[in-house]
């Protein structure tokens, strides 16, 4: 049965959810879905962050639209691929990530919504194919190298310098030294690693009030370099981000989060925004942190940034 719009408000026909396309090759921002947590699981993480995604776009579809642009989203994990086998499946995902990216001729944004932070090497992996230089913006309590022998949610930046085929360039804001093991924080196989703690960037920014400077000494526009934005929700600070494995009690502001996303926007003209390790089971009430999110995604769906 279809909906009657008739029986609904102009306020509510200017949702979100009314510029969703059942096309992902209509789509001008298509979501990548992660519904998954194992990566997280076998990191020994608390279980919860598969429902992220679908969290995340409820809250998304409620918001205001004040556009045309037309979104979609495809689901492109597997539970039971990951089960069997963790390192195989991550291959196989890459191939697929790649397939659906080349087939996109309208989309100008990609919004990839994990799960755990794993997801983050099969898409690097894909985007390999259309670039050889490469720089990554993480923001993340944690560097995610693990030395671990199999991968898991806290290994893929150490996968993703071994495996980039090209010059790759890792910028880790928000780091903490004492949520990082000394093998974690050894040097990468290949590439730069180039890490700015908390305290680095409090310091560096004059308690986060010029912000736009220090983003500009530390990431520098390049021309011909696809940057990727990285986003693991545990760098928030507890008092906007509960909903996670690992909450930090003294995460960066949500400000400060917000300025590097529209500077790697409006500035380095990213098209690719990954967003992970939110867990809405160890969210409150009030679903603070998927709406903390949400906003950060509105920026992403904002016109004024599209060409």
């Amino acid at each position: 049965m279809q909906n009657d719009n008739s029986i609904l408000s102009p306020r509510d026909l200017e949702r979100m959810v009314n510029n969703r396309t059942s096309d992902p090759l209509l789509a001008d921002i298509l979501f990548l879905k992660f519904s998954s947590d194992i990566g997280t699981i076998l990191n020994l993480g608390r279980r919860g962050s598969l429902y992220a995604p679908e969290a995340i776009l409820k809250v998304v579809k409620n918001l205001a639209c004040h556009n045309l642009l037309k979104w979609s989203d495809l689901e492109m994990s597997s539970i039971d691929a990951e089960k069997k086998d963790f390192k195989n499946s991550q291959n196989n995902l890459a191939l697929e990530i790649q397939k659906t990216l080349s087939k996109q001729r309208r989309t100008q944004k990609f919004v990839y919504l994990g799960g755990g932070h794993d997801y983050i090497f099969p898409c690097i992996k894909a985007l390999n194919q259309f670039t050889k230089k490469l720089v990554v913006i993480n923001l993340d309590a944690h560097l995610d190298t693990r030395t671990d022998s199999a991968p898991n949610s806290g290994t893929p930046f150490r996968q993703i310098a071994e495996h980039f085929d090209g010059e790759i360039e890792i910028v880790q804001l928000g780091i903490h030294d004492f949520a990082n093991s000394i093998s974690t924080m050894s040097n990468l196989p290949k590439g730069k690693e180039v890490v700015a703690t908390y305290e680095d960037v409090r310091f560096g920014t004059k308690d986060f009030h010029e912000t736009e400077k220090f983003l500009k000494r530390v990431i520098p526009f390049q021309k011909d370099v696809m940057y990727v934005f990285s986003l693991d929700a545990d760098v928030l600070d507890s008092g906007v981000m509960e909903g996670v494995s690992a909450v930090n009690h003294r995460g960066l502001p949500y400000d400060f989060v917000e300025d590097v996303l529209l500077y790697a926007i409006d500035e380095l003209k990213c098209q690719h925004f990954g967003i992970f390790e939110y867990n809405p089971l160890y969210d409150n009430l009030s679903q603070k942190g998927a709406r903390t999110i949400a906003a950060l995604i509105y920026q992403i769906m904002d016109d004024r940034w599209f060409v």
